[in-house]
C-alpha cells in the first residue's frame, strides 16, 4: 500500500475476448519448492456488460504430512494493491511460511491484472512517480475504459471463490498481507461459511485506506516517542520537533539545500511538508531510515537540511518508484485504489482536479485541526492518494462486497509496533469485529510484520495459529537493530574521540567510523527495493563523495564525507563482516590525512605522520547483517 507525456498503449496480457465456459483447473509440476501450476479462466466482468476473460495463474504446494492435507488449504493474498502473489510468496519468503504447509496445501495465485494473471500495464504510469502520478493515472484510466472498474477487491473475492470451487475445498483459510488483508476481509464478508480461519498481517480496514492518512497521523506520535524512548538525548520531544518544522515550512516555504547524488555531484534540493510525511511513512519499510528521522528533523530545525534531503531521496525510492511490472502492476495499483478508497468527493464528480480538490477541502474543513497533527490539513490535502485519483473517472457505484456478517472463526491479526501506514490501532478496531480474534504486536517492527520482525515473535505466532495451537498474547521486548542517530556533526570539533585515542587524530578516527556506519545505513533502501542490480547499492555521501557496494559485499569509496572536511576513500572487502579488510585513505581540510589498514574491527596506520590504532566497534556490522537478511526475504517486506 502506498505505494509519466506521450500516452502509450495499454497492454493487458493474457486477456481474450472469447467467452468459453470456465476451464477446469489442472495442476502440473512447475519450478522449484514443490510447486504445481494451473490456470483458471474467469470472466473479466461477471455481469456480462464488459466482454473478455482473465486467465489466472494458480500455484499449489501440497501439504508435507504423510497422507496429504488434514486441514483446509491456506490461500495467500499479496498487497500493493497490484502485487504479484506468486512473486511475493517465493524463495525465502515461502520458507517463512514453512509451518503452514505441514498439514495444509498452500494456494498462491496472482490476482487479476497482476503478475501472470492478465498483467495490466499502463507504461506511462510505470514510469511515473507514484507519489505524484495524477496525470499518468488519468491517462491510464482513459486507455482502460470500462475495464478500469473491474480490478477491485470485490472482483478478486469472486475469483477466490472460483479457485476454491475448482480445488474442491469445502472451506479455506486466508492469509493476507497489507492490502491483501482488505481482500481477505471482503471474501470473509461475502462467503462467511467458506472461511475456516484468517491471518491478517498489517491490516487495511474494510473501509480503508484513508486518503487523508488520519490513522497514520494518529499513530505517528506514539511511534516516534517509542523510537526515541531513552535514546534521543538531543531532543526533549521528537513529535514537537516535527510539528515545529512543519510549521516553519508552512510559514517560510520549503527547506532548500544541497544533496549529493550517487555520482558524487552536489545538487540543489528542496523539502516540503508532504516530503516530510513521505519520509515518516517510508520508515515502515526501512528501519534505518526511520531511525535517522528524528535526528534529521532536529538538524533541519538547526539550519542543516542535508540529512532530510538525503532521506527524501531514499523515501521516494521506497514509495515513489514503481517496482517492475511483474512484481507490481502500477495500473492495478491505481485502478484498485481509486475505485475502493473512501475519497473525499462524490463518485459522480467529473475527473476535474479543481472540483475534486474543492470538495476534498470542504470535507477536510469539517475535521478537527488536532486530527492532522503533527502535520496540518493543507499537507494532507496534497496526499499521494488524492493526487493519484484526481483524474480517475469512477464507476457510479462503489464496489461493496456485501453486508456480511463476518464469520465467527479464529482470526490472528499481526502488526508491527512501528507501522504507521497500517497502524496497530487499525488492527484493534478490526479485531473487535471477530469474537475469536488474537492481536499480536511485534515490537520495534514496521510494515508486513511477519517478514520484517527479526525477533521471530510474529512468525512463531503465525506458525502456532495455523497449527491450531495456543498463540501467546504478547511478544517480549527486544532491542532495536537501528537506534536513533543524533543530528550529524557539522564540524570535526563536534565529534567525540574514539575510546583510547587522543587529539584531533582521535576525532578523525571517530569520523571514519561514523562514515562507515552512514554508508551501511544509507545503502539499506536500495538493497531492499532493487535487489536485482548487479551492485548491491550505490549512493552519495552526506557531505561529499560517492560509494558503491558490489555483489560480493565489497565497499568502494571515493572521497566520501559524513563529517565536513574528512574524506574517506579506498576499498573494504567483506564490508561489515568480522573478516572485513582493506585500506582507506583519509584526506580533507579538517584534520590530518593518511593511510589506514582495516582488519576486522581494528584499524591501524598513520594520520599526519603519526602512528594510530583503534577499535572501530563496527556499528555497521549489525546493519550489514540485517541488509543480507532483508535481501534474502525481500518479497514479504514489500
Amino acid at each position: 500500500m502506498r505505494r509519466a507525456a506521450l500516452a502509450l498503449p495499454v497492454l493487458v496480457a493474457g486477456l481474450t475476448q472469447a467467452a468459453p465456459a470456465d476451464a477446469a483447473l489442472r495442476f502440473e509440476r512447475c519450478g522449484s519448492y514443490g510447486f504445481a501450476c494451473g490456470r483458471l479462466s474467469v470472466p473479466l466482468d461477471r455481469s456480462g456488460a464488459v466482454p473478455g476473460r482473465v486467465s489466472l495463474l494458480v500455484k499449489r504446494v501440497r501439504a508435507r504430512e504423510q497422507g496429504g492435507a488434514s486441514r483446509p488449504p491456506l490461500v495467500l493474498l499479496a498487497g500493493g494493491p497490484g502485487q504479484s502473489a506468486t512473486e511475493t510468496f517465493s524463495g525465502g519468503a515461502l520458507g517463512l511460511l514453512y509451518s503452514a504447509y505441514r498439514s495444509r496445501d498452500l494456494i498462491v495465485f496472482d490476482q487479476r491484472g497482476t503478475g501472470h494473471s492478465g498483467l495490466l500495464r499502463c507504461r506511462r504510469l510505470e514510469r511515473a512517480n507514484l507519489l505524484e502520478a495524477g496525470a499518468a493515472a488519468g491517462a491510464c484510466a482513459s486507455r482502460l475504459g470500462a475495464r478500469r472498474a473491474l480490478y477491485t477487491s470485490r472482483d478478486s473475492t469472486e475469483d477466490i471463490e472460483a479457485v476454491r470451487r475448482e480445488i474442491g475445498a469445502e472451506r479455506i483459510a486466508l492469509f493476507g498481507t497489507s492490502y491483501g488483508t482488505k481482500t481477505a476481509l471482503a471474501y470473509a464478508r461475502r462467503y462467511p461459511s467458506r472461511v475456516e480461519r484468517m491471518v491478517l498481517d498489517s491490516v487495511v480496514e474494510p473501509d480503508g485506506p484513508d486518503p487523508l492518512y488520519l490513522d497514520a497521523l494518529g499513530a505517528a506520535p506514539r511511534v516516534l516517542r517509542s523510537l526515541c524512548r531513552r535514546r534521543c538525548d538531543w531532543t526533549p520531544d521528537p513529535v514537537a520537533d516535527l510539528a515545529s518544522l512543519v510549521d516553519r515550512i508552512a510559514r517560510r516555504g520549503a527547506l532548500r539545500g544541497r544533496v549529493v547524488d550517487p555520482r558524487g555531484h552536489r545538487r540543489s534540493g528542496r523539502l516540503t511538508r508532504l516530503d516530510l510525511f513521505t519520509i515518516l511513512v517510508a520508515g515502515d519499510f526501512d528501519p534505518a531510515l526511520r531511525a535517522a528521522f528524528p535526528g534529521s528533523v532536529r538538524a533541519g530545525l538547526g539550519g542543516d537540511p542535508a540529512p532530510l534531503l538525503r532521506l527524501r531521496r531514499r523515501a521516494f525510492a521506497v514509495d515513489g518508484e514503481p517496482p517492475p511490472p511483474r512484481l507490481l502492476s502500477a495500473a492495478v495499483y491505481a485502478a484498485t485504489t481509486c475505485e475502493e478508497a473512501p475519497l473525499p468527493w462524490a463518485r459522480t464528480t467529473p475527473p476535474d482536479p479543481g472540483e475534486r480538490h474543492a470538495q476534498a477541502a470542504a470535507r477536510a474543513a469539517t475535521i478537527a485541526d488536532a486530527s492532522f497533527e503533527p502535520f496540518d490539513r493543507e499537507t494532507m490535502l496534497r496526499s499521494d492518494t488524492l493526487a493519484l485519483c484526481e483524474r480517475w473517472p469512477h464507476a457510479p457505484v462503489a464496489p461493496d462486497p456485501g453486508p456480511g456478517p463476518l464469520p465467527n472463526v479464529p482470526v490472528l491479526l499481526v502488526e508491527g509496533e512501528d507501522d504507521v501506514r497500517t497502524p496497530v490501532e487499525n488492527a484493534r478496531r478490526t479485531a473487535a469485529s471477530f469474537p475469536r480474534s488474537r492481536l499480536v504486536v511485534a515490537p520495534a517492527t514496521g510494515h508486513s510484520a511477519i517478514g520484517a520482525d527479526f525477533s521471530g515473535c510474529a512468525l512463531r505466532a503465525f506458525a502456532r495459529f495455523v497449527q491450531l495451537r495456543q498463540v501467546p498474547r504478547t511478544c517480549p521486548r527486544v532491542g532495536r537493530l537501528f537506534v536513533p542517530t543524533p543530528p550529524p556533526p557539522r564540524q570535526l570539533g563536534a565529534v567525540r574521540r574514539l575510546a583510547g585515542t587522543s587529539g584531533v587524530s582521535g576525532r578523525v578516527l571517530a569520523a571514519v567510523r561514523l562514515t562507515l556506519r552512514d554508508v551501511a545505513e544509507d545503502s539499506l533502501t536500495e538493497l531492499i527495493f532493487d535487489p536485482h542490480d548487479p551492485d548491491i547499492a550505490r549512493g552519495g555521501g552526506l557531505r561529499a563523495g560517492r560509494y558503491r557496494i558490489d555483489g560480493d559485499n565489497s565497499l568502494g569509496m571515493h572521497g566520501v564525507a559524513f563529517v565536513p572536511g574528512v574524506r574517506v576513500s579506498g576499498r573494504l572487502k567483506h564490508f561489515g563482516e568480522r573478516r572485513q579488510r582493506g585500506v582507506l585513505r583519509i584526506s580533507g581540510r579538517a584534520g590530518p590525512g593518511g593511510r589506514l589498514v582495516v582488519r576486522g574491527q581494528s584499524v591501524s596506520g598513520h594520520l599526519g605522520g603519526r602512528r594510530v590504532t583503534a577499535a572501530l566497534d563496527a556499528p555497521q556490522a549489525a546493519t550489514v547483517a540485517t541488509i543480507a537478511a532483508a535481501r534474502r526475504d525481500r518479497p514479504l517486506l514489500r
